[in-house]
């Protein structure tokens, strides 16, 4: 009597490429969790560079209040008004020209009279304004410095110009122009993350209809394998039937021509049932086919999307921890890394110095050289302190001209020679302009952690009155809490 047939059904090796799949799906709906988090953080990017440039004009308006006339007083105030709401820039743009006009007409209108004692009180007023043509200048370029960021050649290229136009601002005339850029600039910037906040969420809605797209796949897959066993089930039961018909009709057969018609008969249909199962089984096997080639092909789509969203994450990433003009750390990576190493500290045991570092006299190498001269400055100080530092310490622009430096395992003695060791090397090195040596030097403030410290504040304030300390002292020295 013949075996019943066996038939393999691969379940086990599917299940495991449901899992895998399942997996996958996981870990990309991590991923774009990871984005979003990144998106949002663009977001308060943008908002906090808002604020600063509304606190900026807000600074301005009020140092030019006590000199303008009524209708320049109402100007100013309906700017005001505007800047306490989320404001158009394009609107704030449109008031300052409007300030910038009324302020020309009223330079014709003091030219053209006839006056010459309202022409003497028209010039003297004029002139006190001027006098605090370097204060504005400064309001606006530690606005141009929130608003360095890197978003490609078009956005730097703008920015250098704008902080050009600035260093070059001679009146108020100039620095009205200087305003209105830097307000086309801050749009500029505002565009870009528009678009990159945009590029990324076109992203998420892509993602999100590949992970439909793979779930509607994978339960496929799974309807696929519960059809198969229930096929390969009817199947059995059906080979079983027949078998059983068989072995029933020999007992009641009386000759061998009875016999050989029912094995023959029972022998057609159980071939029947083979070759339906087996069309089945092809048809299945092609479906699953098509159905894995697709989901390969999303999975594939899907790995180079989110690939190219990596890169420009960490990207980002690096741009929120560093400083666009220096290149190292700035003061959100210094926070986050002066709380690691404190919490080190308490759980461990194991002391660090903070350093905090000031160059002398800066805002005088800014007046008497420009801007951008200041900027190299600053850019090669860091150069040279860095190469002076080791692998395990942590440099960091706190902001301006202010640096802090993290010495994991120094002592206070050790970081001294350190500080020593840096205000030397920036006192030696000779800073040119067209010939001219710029004296440059640096203060330097150094503190240790203590055992009664409860937070890194306390440590960062006794490295910051050492700091002051240093600056009483004269500058160019180290001084230590």
């Amino acid at each position: 009597m013949p075996n019943s047939p066996t038939v393999c059904d691969g379940n086990g090796s599917t299940a495991q490429r449901m899992e895998a799949l399942r997996e996958q799906v996981r870990r990309i709906r991590c991923q774009k969790n990871e984005l979003m988090r990144d998106v949002i953080d663009l977001q308060q990017q943008k908002e906090h560079l808002s604020e600063i440039f509304k606190r900026s004009l807000f600074h301005m308006m009020s140092l030019l209040k006590p000199y303008a006339n009524p209708q320049m007083g109402k100007a100013l105030d309906a700017l005001k008004d505007r800047l306490v709401t989320d404001p158009d820039w394009s609107t704030v743009e449109g008031d300052i020209q409007h300030m910038k006009t009324l302020s020309l007409q009223e330079l014709c209108d003091a030219g053209s009279t006839a006056d010459p004692g309202r022409a003497s009180e028209t010039l003297k007023t004029s002139d006190s304004p001027s006098r605090l043509l370097p204060e504005f200048l400064n309001a606006h370029r530690m606005l141009m410095d929130s608003l360095r960021c890197d978003f490609g050649e078009a956005y730097r290229q703008s920015w250098e110009s704008v902080s050009h136009h600035l260093d070059t601002c001679r009146s108020f005339d100039d620095l009205l122009v200087g305003t209105r850029r830097v307000a086309d600039l801050a749009r500029q910037l505002n565009d870009s993350v528009t678009t990159e906040r945009s590029r990324v969420a076109r992203f998420f809605t892509e993602i999100g209809q590949d992970l439909v797209e793979m779930e509607s796949m994978v339960h496929a897959t799974a309807r696929h394998n519960q059809e198969t066993k229930q096929a390969n089930d009817v199947f059995h039961a059906a080979i079983d039937g027949q078998m059983k018909e068989m072995h029933d009709s020999v007992n009641l057969i009386r000759t061998l021509e009875e016999l050989k018609t029912v094995v023959e008969s029972k022998l057609a249909t159980i071939k029947r049932f083979l070759r339906e199962k087996r069309e089945q089984d092809e048809a299945r096997h092609r479906s699953s086919g098509q159905n894995t080639e697709s989901l390969q092909q999303v999975l594939k789509k899907m790995k180079h999307e989110i690939s190219n969203m990596r890169e420009k994450t960490r990207l980002l990433e690096e741009q929120a921890v560093r400083d666009s003009l220096t290149g190292i750390h700035n003061r959100r990576a210094f926070d986050a890394r002066l709380l690691e190493e404190f919490h080190r500290f308490r759980r461990y045991g194991q002391g660090f110095s903070l350093l905090m570092i000031d160059l002398d006299h800066f805002k005088h190498v800014n007046d008497a050289y420009g801007h951008t001269t200041g900027d190299q400055c600053l850019k090669e100080v860091t150069r040279r302190i860095g190469a002076v530092l080791r692998k395990p310490d942590f440099f960091a622009r706190y902001g301006g001209e202010e640096f802090a430096v993290i010495l994991p395992g120094v002592s206070k003695d050790a970081a001294l020679a350190v500080a020593e060791k840096l205000r030397l090397c920036v006192e030696k090195t000779r800073f040119l302009y067209e010939g001219q040596r710029i004296p440059l030097t640096i203060s330097v403030g150094v503190a240790e952690t203590q055992a009664n410290d409860d937070s890194p504040q306390g440590l960062f304030e006794r490295a910051d009155a050492a700091l002051y300390q240093a600056k009483k002292q004269g500058r160019n020295c180290v001084v230590a809490s």
